[in-house]
């Protein structure tokens, strides 16, 4: 499991088309977020989201690649 911050989320999840804000309105207004299994608030304030840490391989990223082309 890997632990993310709203930033690092919007970032790697969403390709940066999201900012880190919407991602904090997100878990304010207690949407589920992709991928995310819990979401912990620091004692500073800050969330930390945490996620299954899933690895493709090179076969299955070429194939959605090749999908994403035909379509």
């Amino acid at each position: 499991m890997i632990a993310l911050t709203a930033s690092e989320y919007a970032e790697t999840v969403w390709g940066g088309s999201v900012t880190s804000k919407t991602v904090r309105n997100w878990i304010k207004s207690g949407k589920k977020l992709k991928g995310v299994h819990h979401v912990e608030t620091t004692p500073a304030g800050q969330y930390r989201l945490f996620m299954e840490e899933t690895q493709k391989s090179n076969t299955m990223t070429l194939l959605e690649m090749m999908r994403a082309k035909a379509a």
